[in-house]
């Protein structure tokens, strides 16, 4: 662990304050269960950090429950007693971990009280059974009559992001319920199963349950088993499969979503993922005033929006010609999404390719944002887009064009700008770090030649909280 992690975190712990840095009374909304489980939520994608736990940190996601009242208290000792438990409306337990404390009977107990006497729980799983949280939840979600899975969710190429493989997965397959008011796309990267009964997000049809591939004692040449095979064998179910549910117990609450990157910062505003989680917690705090999607959208700014149809997912898959590690990049910074809707405001919009088919109501509102002074990037070009005419050929047309070492700039009569990037400075996978690493030389200075361009663009690299 790095120093600055381990410094954000005796911020966060020790002294006793939330993830957005505030002084925290003992009955904060939220108690954050750190016994059993690992929770980075107070440290999240920010620049410099690297470690992969701490960078899938729900910080994003939580700072904004505390700009609305709802601030959140991390228990890191002891155990979870009716009385810690008390004056809490939601008890948060991130992916359990096998090196962490075991949940002892009298905390099952006093967990399942808590809920049945109108408490909430959100417990985040995983893929197949990894880091042993599926065995390690058994007993807790037994005594809330919930079952437990050890499978993989899979999906063939039509829903899977791109060909990345079958574990990065859009869904759309939603049962009418407050928790999947409104969406149309969520988005895992490799996630679980949850008990189909309560499901409310559910896989496709052509879907299966990937089984968790795992020798005696762990005991085998690749070490101890995280994955399944990802290959659609014979005995293995087809779908659809549940991967969000939602159960009342009693008077209380639970949602269990089977994604930990879901919600994490790099991958939160990914499609509706960010409204999910807004629902689900308007839903366990029963505050039905963060279903306010737009005010969370607009929360801070500069606004950064990546334009990504469904039919092709550039920016949430890990390929190397696509461009997830340029979603993570700029998120880092800005308050970035990345999803189809051209009626919401932006102050920097990004599309992935100039050759990208756009449909003509993309067109249409991309040629108004610019009339009106927006600014659009594009971060790639083929030779045959060129040839045969693009995007950038067409929103430009009449510009005035200038190149600059960064990029090719045209400036619209209206003020609009687009910028396109030369083929020398390529931000796809395959040129720029994963989130989940420090740079080399030559992927830094590609790095920062696109944030050049967007500081430019939004006339400021710092972005400012708007709060309630």
């Amino acid at each position: 662990m790095t120093g600055t992690i381990a410094a954000v975190m005796v911020a966060g712990l020790v002294l006793g304050q939330n993830a957005a840095g505030e002084t925290e009374p003992k009955s904060a909304p939220i108690l954050i269960d750190w016994i059993h489980a690992n929770d980075f939520s107070m440290v999240g994608l920010r620049p410099e950090i690297y470690d992969y736990h701490a960078a899938a940190g729900f910080r994003h996601g939580f700072d904004y429950l505390a700009t609305q009242g709802f601030s959140q208290e991390y228990l890191v000792a002891g155990r979870l007693t009716p009385e810690r438990l008390a004056g809490h409306r939601l008890l948060f337990i991130n992916l359990v971990s096998a090196e962490r404390e075991p949940f002892l009977v009298s905390e099952v107990m006093a967990i399942r009280s808590f809920v049945a006497e109108g408490g909430s729980l959100l417990v985040i799983t995983d893929h197949s059974n990894c880091y042993f949280h599926s065995h390690r939840l058994k007993p807790l979600l037994s005594v809330l009559g919930i079952r437990s899975f050890t499978d993989t969710a899979c999906e063939g190429p039509e829903h899977a992001l791109a060909d990345g493989g079958p574990g990065w997965i859009g869904v759309s397959n939603f049962r009418k319920h407050p928790v999947t008011a409104g969406l149309e796309r969520i988005a895992m990267q490799t996630g679980g199963l949850v008990d189909p009964r309560y499901a409310v997000a559910l896989t496709s049809d052509e879907s299966w349950a990937d089984a968790w591939a795992v020798e005696a004692y762990g005991d085998s040449d690749e070490g101890l088993g995280l994955y399944g095979n990802f290959k659609r064998d014979e005995e293995e179910l087809s779908g659809p499969h549940g991967v969000v549910l939602a159960k009342e117990f009693h008077r209380g609450r639970v949602v269990i979503a089977a994604d930990q990157n879901m919600f994490s910062d790099g991958f939160l505003h990914y499609a509706d993922n960010h409204r999910l989680w807004l629902n689900m917690m308007a839903w366990l705090l029963r505050e039905t005033t963060l279903t306010d999607w737009k005010a969370y959208e607009q929360a801070q700014r500069p606004r950064i929006v990546l334009h990504e149809s469904p039919r092709a997912t550039r920016f949430g898959s890990n390929d190397d010609e696509d461009f997830y590690h340029a979603l993570c990049l700029l998120s880092r910074y800005y308050w970035t999404f990345a999803n189809d809707r051209l009626d919401e405001p932006a102050d920097v919009r990004v599309l992935a390719e100039g050759s990208y088919d756009l449909a003509d109501e993309e067109r249409r509102s991309l040629e108004a944002y610019l009339a009106k002074g927006g600014a659009l990037l594009v971060l790639g070009r083929s030779e045959a887009a060129v040839e045969k005419g693009d995007v950038v050929a067409e929103l430009a047309a009449g510009a005035t064009v200038e190149e600059t070492a960064d990029g090719i700039w045209h400036t619209l009569e209206g003020g609009g700008r687009l910028v396109l990037l030369k083929p020398e400075g390529a931000v796809s996978n395959k040129y720029i770090a994963s989130p989940t690493r420090p740079p080399k030389l030559e992927e830094k200075a590609r790095s920062d030649r696109l944030l050049r361009i967007v500081e430019a663009l939004v006339g400021s690299g710092k972005s400012t909280v708007v709060q309630k």
